[in-house]
């Protein structure tokens, strides 16, 4: 089984607006070990989830008391959601790290775009 073994070399923060709020996007920059000009990504945005968990929210009758409750940020990967070809994720060959960071950049405002027309549809 031929492999490619990859290292991280940087990780980078842009924020991007989604329906008003500013929400921060990670983007993790690997690089291959074994061929150089090959770089792959994972791409991470933040989002807001409110739980409300049952087993804390009812008494012994299973009457709901809706009083407990968590707000968590939680980081959703979305590598391959903005992936235009597999290469994203597989690896992709650029000339260096920053014209790669720019093609992920790039992916991750089609993304924007993509999801801003879906919530105006």
């Amino acid at each position: 089984m031929n492999k490619k073994l990859f290292k991280l070399v940087s990780t980078y923060e842009i924020m991007v607006t989604l329906s008003t709020i500013e929400r921060p996007v990670r983007m993790e920059i690997f690089k291959s070990l074994e061929d150089e000009p090959l770089y792959r990504a994972r791409i991470w945005v933040q989002n807001t989830y409110n739980l409300y968990p049952a087993s804390m929210n009812t008494d012994d009758n299973g009457e709901d008391w809706h009083n407990v409750h968590s707000s968590d940020q939680i980081d959703m990967e979305i590598t391959t959601l903005i992936a235009e070809y597999p290469e994203l994720i597989t690896g992709k060959h650029y000339a260096n790290e920053n014209d790669f960071v720019d093609y992920v950049k790039s992916r991750v405002a089609f993304y924007i775009q993509m999801i801003e027309h879906r919530s105006s549809d």
